[in-house]
């Protein structure tokens, strides 16, 4: 994954900012905080080696169809909350 493009409804937490922040890291990406009108743009192009980020369902759906790795703050969220559950769970056993 070489770019990270956020398209959101409402404001990025704290959460979502963290997990961006590592993936880019971890995989040396680009982030692009994007408007709606940006995103159908680079969606109608189909963008490769790319995750988009968006809690507008229509246009992840959209981005899917296209080819393109896709996640909503609200999975992304979840998964971060499991994985600090499983920390602590580890954590308490010793």
């Amino acid at each position: 994954m070489k770019n990270i493009i956020i398209c959101l409804i409402g404001e990025e937490d704290e959460i979502l900012a963290k997990q961006v922040s590592m993936l880019k890291e971890r995989h040396n990406a680009s982030v692009k905080r994007i408007s709606l009108e940006e995103a159908e743009s680079i969606i109608s192009a189909g963008a490769e080696d790319t995750l988009f980020i968006s809690d507008y369902e229509g246009l992840a759906n959209k981005a899917r169809e296209k080819g393109m790795s896709v996640n909503s703050p609200q999975k992304m969220k979840e998964s971060y909350e499991k994985a600090m559950e499983m920390l602590k769970t580890l954590g308490n056993i010793k």
